[in-house]
């Protein structure tokens, strides 16, 4: 029985940043964000994103482990130019199991649709320029910078449980060894 709580101590908020640890103990690829770094990103006193948005944040558990997280947020800068009633959801880590991304999505959907929203766009964690969408190749290679890695099941279990691929994002890489002309 898969149970969601919100992420409300600060052991919360410690097991929320931790879980992906978890998630990809066994990924050799998988490179872990600072965790002083995500503490910022959360921190409505320090993410200028909280000056225009809220959001909130959830834990999936399995008896006592938790196995699953998630946050749903509103962008209002979003909104008031694009007047289009649609929130996000973000942070989104789990073990491959369709009933936890069920979960986890439908309560960061009910929490969007209790603040008006429509539709739900995700993964932004928190926005368009935070971690973005789920990888569906190249799972072999480590990510290039400021690009995301996700295990090979994230985009099936987004899918069934109804989203779909919207947009491709690339990543390219380039071996300077075989450049054999002078950068002009």
């Amino acid at each position: 029985m898969i149970r969601i709580t919100p992420v409300e101590s600060a052991g919360d908020v410690r097991r929320f940043i931790e879980l992906p640890h978890r998630v990809y103990a066994t990924d050799p690829c998988w490179v872990p964000p600072l965790h002083n770094e995500i503490r910022k990103l959360l921190n409505r006193k320090k993410n200028p994103f909280f000056a225009h948005g809220e959001a909130a944040l959830w834990l999936a558990w399995n008896g006592d482990e938790p196995v699953g997280r998630i946050s749903a947020q509103i962008n209002r800068l979003h909104l008031d130019r694009y007047d289009d009633a649609t929130g996000n959801f973000g942070f989104l880590e789990a073990f491959d199991d369709q009933e936890i991304f069920d979960r986890l999505l439908a309560t960061a959907e009910q929490w969007l649709r209790e603040r008006g929203m429509r539709r739900a766009v995700g993964p932004y964690s928190l926005t368009i320029n935070d971690d973005i969408g789920v990888l569906i190749s190249g799972f072999d290679l480590p990510p290039s910078a400021l690009m995301g890695h996700s295990p090979d099941y994230y985009a099936a279990r987004l899918e069934g449980a109804g989203y779909r691929k919207v947009k491709d994002v690339y990543a390219y890489r380039l071996d300077i060894s075989e450049i054999t002309q002078p950068i002009r």
